[in-house]
């Protein structure tokens, strides 16, 4: 089985459409969980209203406003599918989805070094989001396929319930943001994932959502920030990514008000953050700007 778990604040309207994309799913072999992150619309009504309707298993859980990160930590769990694939609020499956899911888990299903199946993001005009690349079922390490070789862009990852359980998001006190990054190049530190190069969800950025306001969002949570600079500073990645992520993790630990000296002990790449450092401080002066400019 596989679950399909969908964090949601205030897209009451935008989950029916969610909803629908799961109904036409000519596999029904899934459960939908539905992690409610402290919705003040009538999101909860809906969620109701569409599992007295028992088409297709559905879990609704309601926890207080913490973030997307925090809503899917309450999420996994719950988990009983195999497989669990992420499927924001705001976005929708495409026809065939549950079967590419189901063909690619069950050839692959014994391949344990393999923690994720990667699938292709598309705009509703079916434009791929990102960049493309040449083959399919490419078995590689997703911090050497993503990032050391840039084939960047949101992508739809499908994941072994049993590995992301053994990795958490992180939680920082009066953080609401987290890039899903972090976890994501954790379980890349140890496993291989499948590139496959076919669509499985729709995704439209909706204006006030979280890559709407990606930046901002990084702001008001600097711990979260700077500690996802920091796992990209791990020489796993080329040079220049770790490069760019020392001048990130100077500027939000200032944001953070880190003191120079937690700066450089809090991480054990001394070399690295002494280059960014004075970029960093740069970085850290706009992030105020920006702030500023946006109260």
């Amino acid at each position: 089985m596989i679950t399909v778990l969908t964090p949601a604040y205030n897209r009451s309207d935008l989950i029916k459409r969610t909803y629908q994309s799961l109904l036409r799913q000519k596999s029904k072999n899934f459960e939908w969980i539905v992690v409610d992150d402290g919705s003040t619309d009538s999101t909860k009504q809906v969620i109701e209203k569409f599992k007295k309707e028992k088409k297709i298993n559905i879990r609704y859980i309601y926890k207080e406003n913490g973030g997307k990160h925090t809503a899917l930590n309450v999420g996994i769990p719950y988990a009983k599918g195999e497989f669990l694939v992420i499927l924001d609020s705001d976005d929708y499956l495409v026809d065939e989805a549950m079967k590419k899911i189901e063909h690619y888990t069950k050839k692959y299903k014994n391949e344990t070094e393999i923690a994720s199946f990667t699938f292709l993001k598309v705009f509703p005009n079916q434009e791929v989001i990102g960049k493309t690349y040449h083959g399919s079922e490419i078995i590689a390490n997703p911090i050497d396929f993503r990032y050391n070789e840039g084939h960047l862009g949101d992508m739809a990852e499908v994941f072994r319930t049993s590995i992301l359980k053994q990795f958490p998001f992180p939680e920082y006190p009066h953080e609401r943001f987290l890039s899903e990054a972090i976890v994501w190049n954790k379980i890349a530190l140890q496993y291989q994932s499948i590139y496959i190069n076919e669509p499985i969800m729709v995704c439209e950025y909706m204006e006030g959502g979280l890559s709407d306001n990606t930046l901002l969002a990084r702001i008001k949570s600097p711990i979260g920030s700077l500690e996802n600079a920091k796992l990209f500073m791990n020489p796993r990645f080329k040079m220049s990514i770790r490069l760019k992520n020392a001048i990130l993790y100077v500027g939000f630990s200032l944001a953070a008000k880190r003191s120079v000296s937690q700066i450089f002990h809090e991480n054990s790449h001394f070399v690295l953050t002494f280059i960014g450092f004075p970029p960093g401080l740069l970085f850290f002066l706009y992030l105020q700007f920006i702030k500023r400019r946006k109260k």
